[in-house]
């Protein structure tokens, strides 16, 4: 990564996440925002939204409550909070950047799908704004989560992503990336930074729990897989190592591979009845 030194001076960075507006997290975001900032939004759920991927209210309004010059709760998930920002406040000047975070745990492995911190970034990169989500590893109660870390490296390793990202035409900052920091409570302390990719198996099956006393209610969860991940340069190995982790996000949703050799094969033939073979 090049030296932070190099990175640009921000016009303005929209700040939001999945664990709510009073979290501690977003404290540590909002810090991190204005040192690199001249004009730092807030504008986050009114209430914890974390496992809310990218979903969008579509059905039902969502209200916005004040909680100071430039800093909104909204009554929707973290997608939300970008889109609504973006189109609303940010309309006529949008954010040179988008920070999801700090979430409360880290986002790693193939658990990123359901992240409302990774859903928050990747809608942000979506709309054509660039993101970064940070993510805090803990051990543990999720009530006593040191931040210390995000805290110590945060700024550091956000002006170094921007320093070396790419832009549009119009010299617009573009990319998206999910930084997560290693758990204060080590006596190993951090050891450096590495790029890294998403890890498959950390997840194995869907879990649900009757909650106690209630016949028709539950609590959903995952069965964690039974082998340790390996590869070293996945996100999970990376931070098991005590190292940032940082991974590129991006929206494709195509499996290019599966794509490609596809269309290096025999063309469609539908059959009489209209069925495709």
């Amino acid at each position: 990564m090049p030296a932070d030194d190099e990175s640009p001076r921000l016009s303005r960075v929209l700040v939001t996440n999945d664990d709510g507006i009073d979290a501690p997290g977003l404290a540590v975001a909002e810090a991190i925002a204005a040192a690199i900032a001249d004009e730092v939004w807030v504008v986050a759920p009114a209430a914890d939204q974390s496992g809310r991927g990218q979903a969008i209210t579509v059905r039902t309004p969502v209200d916005v409550t004040a909680h100071g010059p430039r800093r909104y709760a909204v009554t929707g998930t973290p997608a939300d909070c970008v889109l609504l920002a973006r189109a609303h406040w940010l309309a006529d000047t949008p954010p040179d950047l988008v920070i999801a975070g700090v979430n409360r745990g880290a986002n790693i492995s193939d658990t990123i799908v359901y992240s409302g911190t990774i859903g928050a970034a990747l809608t942000a990169e979506h709309t054509g704004l660039c993101a970064v989500a940070l993510s805090q590893a803990f051990r543990g109660a999720a009530e006593t989560a040191d931040f210390s870390p995000a805290i110590a490296y945060g700024q550091r390793v956000v002006a170094q992503l921007l320093a070396g990202a790419a832009r549009d035409e119009a010299g617009r900052l573009r990319g998206a990336w999910s930084v997560n920091f290693p758990a204060a409570k080590d006596e190993t302390p951090i050891q450096g930074i590495d790029w890294a990719r998403g890890a498959r198996g950390g997840t194995v099956r869907p879990r649900a729990e009757r909650v106690a006393g209630h016949a028709d209610r539950f609590q959903l969860a995952f069965a964690r897989g039974a082998t340790p991940v390996v590869d070293p340069q996945s996100d999970v190995a990376v931070l098991r190592g005590r190292r940032i982790s940082v991974m590129p996000l991006t929206n494709e949703r195509c499996d290019i591979a599966a794509f490609e050799s596809a269309t290096n094969r025999r063309g469609w033939r539908l059959d009489k009845t209209g069925s495709a073979r």
